[in-house]
């Protein structure tokens, strides 16, 4: 990793709080060092000890008469700060605070950090920690780490690099994959993240050629931003991205004038985030092991048709079910397929899909069918990926099956996977043989088929925005050069429904046909399509039904000037400080559906956009979807297939179908203003957003600046 070269690779080290007590960190990360065979200089560090562990022991890190790269500190958080300086006063130019006792611990802890920062920024030190169990580099036995990590039992060497905010349970994950027989580049504990953090790691480790695969585990980031950044630069180098996000029900900061930021929460953009950038969310144990394991094959289905065989119906059943909610079909097989697949089945199984092979099938003696069948499956065009259910096959069984899929996989670019349930110590080494070659053994059938979609997802998502590369900038830029194009938002100043209309339309979104008028008597109802809706003008009053300031279904002259009289009058008299600029009169939608949408400028990813179901519905439903700002049609239409109401809009009922391309442009052109005004725009509501059979129209908007 050339961006923290001597920091994972250091020459020489120096760990500064060894002692006789085993347990002490210091005294753990050097003897980790030594039993796992670091071959660089290393400098044990207490003025109390002359040598430790036969080593020569030195007074400080400043003492030491040779270069430093790295100082593993291990002494209590009261003494992190001296060793720091000399640390400064020695050039070092990376230090792992293993030590806690830091922002976690309290008004002194955090001061405490604060400094330690200060100290490393003057000097030039990078900071790992502190409150972290460090880190080891698998692949060189370099353990600058203590506690579960430098314990048995030892992770073998692999492919896939871990970052964890969480120490313990990020070995938590390392273990969990580690029995599966997962091996390792690099595990980083990362602790506070007081300089170094997790998307500043994970985007080194997509520049260094050992690191296949990355997983992570986090609790926040105060940069969604990076997040992003990351994830489609992981997405774009085909190295699949996992990440397990701690703390989802935490929710975000709520304003009072927005309908759409009180329906969302943090956890709903980094859900957004996610879909953005192909990066694969994981929750469970299970799920950072299977997807690993599926990952590791690199090979991945064209399509959603899978096709199952084995010699277990039920679980054919399983995976068909757990398939059908991640969007895989069982696939019609071709009359061709089937032909080929009568020549070496039995009679009494079945050749369509599920295809079962009946029991005793997978044996030594039946290898070549069942390579024949194999084989022919994966030709048909309408297969994209094979399940093969091994069940409880025994040992001898599982073994020929894997010498035969193991094979047949590395000859295919179609993925295999395998449902087996026969005891781990029972099956080891069909178990390594499917390991050499690739072909994930899951131990249930809907995982196998999560397995399946999380890699047909992963492709899609991949394919998509790597196809059209520019999309993301031409929004920036389209947002950028629109900017002038819009009213200007003057920051603090609050802005009216007809004045946020007024933004929303500059910056090409439909809005509906309205006169400002100062009062009753002001407008002639001739040329104004009937009914009409009255609504009181004030950018003191968000919301303006709760004050009585909207009359609907205006038909007459005389119920339109007293419409505008009594909007006027009961706003008065509710709020008698607002200031009011007068009433706005518009020609009401008819017809069509109600959403909601609008924007939230969060303080970690920015703008974000979000779409839900409006009218009664929004409250009660909190049916939404977000992304992050700025995107394109595409990305818009994804945003509108996320909701439960989706099928309404293709109408229902009888009714027409609302024109969806229109309610996706709205969307887009949305999130391109949000991130040209980011800077000065807090949030936006328009709610209604009235979809319509011929287009869109945004029936009331309300933007709030910063």
């Amino acid at each position: 990793m050339k961006k923290f070269e001597h920091l994972f690779e250091p020459r020489a080290i120096a760990v500064v709080g060894v002692s006789d007590d085993g347990a002490r960190p210091g005294t753990q990360a050097l003897r980790a060092l030594v039993k796992n065979g670091f071959q660089g200089g290393l400098f044990p560090v207490n003025p109390k000890y002359p040598t430790f562990d036969e080593l020569p022991c030195f007074a400080s890190v400043d003492a030491i008469p040779e270069a430093v790269d790295l100082v593993v500190i291990g002494v209590p958080a009261s003494g992190v700060l001296a060793v720091l300086e000399s640390c400064a006063r020695k050039k070092v130019g990376y230090a792992v605070i293993l030590s806690g006792g830091f922002r976690e611990s309290g008004p002194e802890g955090i001061e405490r950090e604060r400094r330690l920062l200060e100290i490393a920024r003057a000097a030039g030190i990078r900071l790992l920690g502190p409150n972290c169990l460090g880190f080891a580099n698998i692949h060189t036995g370099l353990y600058a780490a203590f506690g579960s990590i430098t314990r048995p039992p030892k992770l073998q060497r692999g492919a896939v690099s871990l970052v964890t905010q969480s120490g313990g349970f990020g070995y938590s994950i390392a273990l969990a994959c580690a029995e599966a027989g997962i091996g390792f580049r690099h595990v980083i504990a990362t602790g506070n993240e007081t300089d170094i953090d997790t998307i500043q790691l994970i985007d080194a480790l997509l520049d260094d050629e050992e690191t296949r695969s990355i997983i992570a585990y986090i609790e926040g980031t105060s940069d969604g931003r990076a997040l992003l950044d990351v994830g489609r630069r992981a997405l774009a180098a085909g190295k699949p991205l996992l990440l397990w996000k701690g703390g989802v029900t935490e929710q975000g900061a709520k304003a009072a004038e927005s309908h759409t930021a009180s329906m969302t929460g943090t956890y709903d953009f980094y859900r957004a985030l996610f879909r953005q950038t192909g990066i694969v969310e994981i929750q469970e144990l299970h799920e950072a092991v299977d997807y690993l394991l599926a990952f590791e094959g690199r090979r991945y289905p064209t399509g959603n048709g899978v096709a199952v065989m084995g010699v277990s119906g039920g679980s054919a059943i399983v995976f068909a079910d757990a398939g059908e909610r991640r969007g895989l079909q069982l696939c019609e097989l071709s009359a061709q397929t089937q032909q080929a697949l009568a020549g070496v089945v039995p009679n009494i199984g079945a050749v369509h899909n599920p295809i079962d092979l009946t029991a005793g099938y997978f044996s030594a003696a039946n290898q070549v069918k069942l390579e024949a069948a194999v084989r022919a499956t994966l030709a048909d065009p309408g297969v994209h990926a094979l399940c093969v259910n091994l069940a409880t096959t025994g040992q001898a069984g599982s073994l020929a099956a894997a010498q035969v899929l193991v094979r047949v996989a590395q000859e295919s670019d179609k993925p295999i996977v395998v449902f087996s349930s026969t005891p781990v110590a029972e099956n080891a080494q069909a178990l390594a043989e499917f390991a050499k070659g690739a072909v994930p053994v899951l131990r249930s059938p809907s995982r196998a088929a999560r397995a399946v979609a999380t890699l047909a997802d992963y492709r899609r998502v991949r394919e998509r925005l790597l196809a059209a590369p520019a999309a993301a900038d031409t929004g920036v830029a389209k947002a950028e050069a629109g900017a002038e194009a819009a009213t200007t938002v003057q920051a603090g100043r609050a802005l009216s429904e007809a004045e946020s209309k007024a933004v929303l339309a500059a910056a090409g979104i439909p809005v509906s046909r309205d006169v400002m008028v100062p009062g009753p008597g002001k407008l002639a109802i001739e040329g104004l399509r009937l009914p009409l809706v009255v609504k009181v003008v004030s950018p003191d009053i968000p919301h303006k039904t709760e004050v009585g300031g909207v009359r609907l279904g205006i038909t007459s002259q005389a119920a339109l000037d007293e419409a505008i009289a009594e909007v006027l009058a009961n706003a008065r008299r509710h709020i008698p400080q607002a200031r009011i600029e007068g009433a706005l009169v518009s020609e009401m939608v008819r017809g069509g559906f109600e959403l909601i949408a609008g924007v939230v400028n969060d303080e970690v990813f920015g703008p974000v956009v979000v779409v839900g179901a409006g009218g009664i519905y929004a409250e009660v439903l909190k049916d939404t979807s977000s992304r992050i700002a700025p995107f394109d049609e595409a990305t818009a239409r994804d945003m509108l297939d996320e909701l439960r109401c989706r099928p309404i809009l293709d109408g229902v009922r009888g009714a027409p179908a609302c024109d969806v391309g229109a309610i996706a442009s709205a969307l887009a052109a949305l999130s391109r203003f949000a991130w040209a005004h980011r800077e000065q725009v807090r949030e936006v509501d328009i709610n209604p957003l009235f979809a319509l059979p011929d287009g869109v129209v945004a029936a009331d908007a309300l933007v709030v600046p910063l």
